[in-house]
């Protein structure tokens, strides 16, 4: 162990020793992924050596809580990242396929604890390496809905999807802490439906931000809500109000019962299909049409796409379509990817989602676009050519 030991400082220090300012561009690149790459298998090490060290109980009698609490102390880390690495080390000992995946670099650390929650323990008779080769390139936050419809999916006999909402339902909780500095951080906990319709009315009251107005999204969301709040108690806020707007894409299929494909909103939550069955009793719904595989589109018509067009292509894109970008459908704008001045068309297989930094990446100067919406490479000025593909599938099999 001394040796491992001395041979990880050596390591550091001579990661530590490099003179930066003399490595280029393409070197500095590659060099910030492999140490990415390097540090990735160092704490999977590490977690490990903390899971087995929750497993003999070197933290009991120490004054400590837990694993996480008494690491947390001794490393002065905070609680939640002690609590992640343990969750690490309990899914890659559970998961000798996880900590190949690590160890090998095809999947991060970081994506590795995401599956935490569905690994250990696995579902009696799941194949664990069906999730593990359905994240492998993904990051932490596909990785965390894959394991959660992959755990959904093989537990289907223990817990049925209404138990199993009904279940989540129950944890929902308001949390304050005591005052810190005249202010207290407060907890709220909702299944995710009911979350992001908090989060819309609380941003429909906040409104838009006007020119000059230098608030943070939170604190903007803050106001909403003390506004909110002083509106109630003002006798202001009445009943039968039109509820916060929420998107959902939903399978004809599923909606009609046939299968129980979870619904997603443009966030790219998955909502369980029984709760979309349930919500499109009282909502309006909105059928996405298509000619064979092409959706109707609107040619020269219009420059601006539909509203129509708009939820065809949260649900085909899902977000961001760059390659690596993690945006979800909401925060994104649709790009033409012939500019409509130039003779672009309004059509679905000309139009794609893309967030606002990737909107301009593509926008800038000797950029190329090669294919359509369906088989997309986008050649920056460099050369670098950017897989622009349909997003992987969220759920393991």
């Amino acid at each position: 162990m001394n040796l491992a030991f001395d041979l990880g400082d050596r390591a550091a220090d001579a990661l530590g020793a490099v003179e930066l300012h003399t490595l280029g561009r393409q070197q500095l690149a590659t060099a910030v992924v492999r140490v990415q790459g390097i540090i990735d298998r160092f704490t999977l090490a590490h977690a490990q050596m903390v899971a087995e060290a929750d497993r003999t109980g070197v933290w009991q009698g120490t004054g400590a809580r837990s694993m996480a609490d008494w690491l947390a102390g001794k490393t002065n880390t905070s609680y939640g990242s002690a609590s992640g690495l343990l969750a690490l080390g309990e899914t890659a000992d559970a998961s000798p396929e996880v900590a190949a995946a690590v160890g090998a670099g095809e999947m991060s650390a970081a994506t590795a604890a995401t599956l935490h929650d569905a690994i250990p323990p696995a579902p009696a008779g799941a194949d664990v390496s069906s999730l593990v080769k359905a994240v492998k390139g993904t990051g932490p936050r596909e990785a965390r809905a894959a394991a959660s419809r992959w755990k959904e999916l093989n537990s289907a006999k223990q817990e049925t999807e209404e138990e199993r909402e009904d279940r989540r339902y129950q944890r929902r909780s308001v949390r304050s802490a005591p005052p810190v500095d005249g202010m207290v951080s407060t907890t709220v906990t909702l299944p995710v439906l009911q979350s992001r319709q908090f989060i819309n009315a609380i941003s429909q009251v906040a409104g838009k931000p006007t020119e000059g107005d230098e608030r943070t999204t939170e604190q903007r969301l803050a106001d909403g809500l003390i506004m909110l709040c002083d509106a109630y108690a003002k006798g202001e806020v009445k009943g039968g109000r039109e509820r916060p707007t929420v998107l959902l894409v939903f399978e004809a299929e599923s909606y009609a019962g046939h299968t129980d494909t979870p619904a997603r909103t443009a966030n790219g939550d998955n909502i369980p299909a029984s709760v979309a069955r349930h919500l499109a009793e009282n909502a309006v719904l909105q059928r996405v049409l298509r000619v064979g595989s092409k959706i109707l589109d609107l040619g020269r018509e219009a420059r601006l796409a539909s509203d129509d067009q708009y939820r065809a292509l949260v649900a085909r894109d899902g977000g961001c379509r760059w390659l690596g970008c993690h945006i979800p459908a909401a925060w994104c704008e649709i790009d033409h990817l012939q500019p409509y001045a130039a003779g672009g068309a309004t059509d679905l297989d000309s139009m794609v989602l893309l967030c606002s930094h990737h909107h301009h990446e593509k926008h800038r100067p000797g950029v190329q676009v090669i294919g359509n919406a369906h088989s997309l490479l986008i050649r920056l000025a460099n050369g670098t050519v950017i897989d622009c593909a349909l997003r992987r599938a969220q759920a393991a099999a």
